[in-house]
């Protein structure tokens, strides 16, 4: 009996290896079905995480920040279409682009007075000071009005949002090559389709926030130096300055409209006139045609004043 026994050993070694090895395999391909059922919560948990993660721009140094500038800048020029041309190849010259651009002839001799030119630019946000600048040389600035708007979260957001819909579409592509019944490969088809829209929707918006921090936009409006619009006032003389024109403005509003109605009332007046003396007149007319009645004389009887009803007595 002792001499068998090395090699019922040596049978109950492999077969003890193989059983652990199948049971490894089990163990792996459960854990692997269990990750890709759990894949759509994970990849909806991990767009959450990061959107929520994004923050509000906390801790960016100022040079990160980015930044939004708009604004209308306005100056009084002695040929406005000329200083449009001018302003153009500045902005060219300077990275930038004319997106709109309108012109209105003047009167005048030379075509120059009361003539204006309107010019919407995006120029580099970095060339923004220097293209001012160099504006001023071109007439008499009346106002710069130039507003700055940090959108360091919404770009931050955005980004985080970006880079979780990339990884989730980059799972989803995974399950759908390892989907292996129809029902699974239409599941990851439709949400992996939903999933890219969405990423597309937050790379266009990411796309436009960019252009407008990387590409300042201001009107340039441009105008003859007696055409230009006065620079409004603030405080008290400002409150002064706007009352005097809403009543000019008012008492030339009543005057228009009583200048209108004036001609009617004198035409509507004449008729009226006309139409009293006509009445007037045909009202004469009827008194004199017809005749005045007169009562019929009372007869006179015997013994002086008597009726003849009367019989004299004995």
């Amino acid at each position: 009996m002792t001499s068998h026994l090395p090699r019922r050993a040596a049978l109950a070694l492999p077969t003890a290896a193989l059983a652990v090895a199948l049971l490894a395999g089990c163990v792996g391909s459960g854990a692997q079905s269990g990750d890709e059922a759990s894949g759509g919560a994970a990849d909806t948990s991990a767009v959450e995480e990061s959107a929520e993660g994004g923050g509000d721009g906390v801790g960016v140094g100022d040079a990160d920040r980015q930044v939004i500038t708009e604004g209308t800048v306005v100056l009084a020029v002695d040929d406005p279409r000329a200083a449009a041309n001018d302003a153009a190849l500045l902005v060219e010259h300077a990275g930038g682009r004319v997106a709109e651009r309108v012109e209105n002839a003047g009167s005048g001799v030379d075509g120059v007075q009361d003539a204006s030119a309107s010019l919407v630019v995006r120029v580099p946000a970095t060339e923004v000071s220097r293209v001012l600048e160099q504006l001023r040389a071109f007439g008499d600035v009346r106002s710069v009005q130039l507003t700055s708007t940090d959108v360091t979260g919404d770009v931050t957001d955005l980004d985080a949002r970006v880079r979780a819909l990339e990884t989730s579409v980059g799972r989803l592509e995974a399950l759908l090559a390892q989907a292996t019944t129809t029902q699974a490969v239409i599941e990851a088809e439709q949400t992996l389709t939903d999933r890219q829209e969405q990423l597309e929707q937050l790379l266009s918006q990411r796309a436009l926030l960019a252009d407008r921090v990387e590409m300042a936009t201001f009107r340039l409006e441009m105008w003859t130096a007696d055409a230009a619009p006065a620079v409004a006032q603030t405080g008290f003389w400002g409150g002064v300055s706007t009352g005097w024109e809403s009543l000019v403005t008012a008492v030339g509003t009543v005057l228009l409209v009583v200048g209108v109605l004036l001609p009617w009332a004198i035409a509507l007046g004449v008729v009226a006139l006309l139409a009293i003396a006509l009445r007037s007149r045909m009202r004469r007319q009827v008194t004199t045609a017809s005749p005045v009645a007169t009562p019929p004389a009372e007869p006179v009887g015997v013994g002086g004043g008597a009726s003849s009803g009367d019989v004299p007595r004995d």
